[in-house]
C-alpha cells in the first residue's frame, strides 16, 4: 500500500497547530521584552554617567574657585583664615545612592554608584596653591561642604 505523505492530512490537529503558534508567540514576546529591558538599563547607565560628569565638573570648578580665592588673597599680601563652601549634591542620581572619592594623588574626583560598577566616572581637577584632602563622601549622608584649613594649606571635604 502506497501513501502520499505530502497530501495526507489525517494526523494534523488544530490543537497542535495552536500550541505551536502560541509557543512561538510567547518566545518572540519574551525576546522582545528582554531587548527593551536591556535598552532601558543602558539608557539609565548613560543618564547616570552624564549626571556624574555634570556634578563632577561643578565640583572641580568650585575647587578651582576656592583655590583662586586663596591665591589672590595671598598674592595681595593677606592671609586667608578660613573658607567654607557649600556643596549642593542630590541624594540620588537615577534612583541610586552614590559616593564621591577625592584623590589628591591622581587629582581626580571619582563618582561611584553603589549598585553599578559600570557607572564609575573620573573627573580631573586642578589646584595650584592648595591641596585637596583625599577622602570619600556619600550622597546619603546629607549636606557637604569644602573647608579650607590654613595651617595645613589644604581643602577638606566634609
Amino acid at each position: 500500500m502506497k501513501r502520499d505523505l505530502l497530501n495526507d492530512e489525517n494526523a494534523v490537529s488544530i490543537s497542535i497547530g495552536f500550541i505551536l503558534t502560541f509557543g512561538i508567540t510567547v518566545i518572540a514576546f519574551i525576546l522582545i521584552m528582554n531587548s527593551f529591558y536591556s535598552m532601558m538599563g543602558q539608557a539609565e547607565h548613560t543618564v547616570m554617567r552624564e549626571e556624574f560628569e555634570i556634578l563632577g565638573n561643578d565640583i572641580a570648578v568650585q575647587l578651582t574657585n576656592v583655590d583662586t580665592i586663596i591665591d589672590i588673597t595671598s598674592n595681595a599680601g593677606s592671609n586667608t583664615q578660613e573658607i567654607c563652601y557649600d556643596l549642593s549634591l542630590p541624594d540620588k542620581v537615577a534612583g541610586q545612592y552614590y559616593s564621591i572619592e577625592f584623590s589628591n594623588q591622581s587629582r581626580e574626583i571619582i563618582f561611584c554608584s553603589h549598585e553599578r560598577s559600570e557607572t564609575t566616572v573620573k573627573i580631573p581637577y586642578a589646584t595650584r596653591t592648595v591641596d585637596v584632602a583625599s577622602t570619600t563622601i556619600y550622597s546619603a549622608a546629607g549636606s557637604h561642604y569644602f573647608l579650607y584649613n590654613p595651617t595645613e594649606n589644604i581643602i577638606e571635604i566634609h
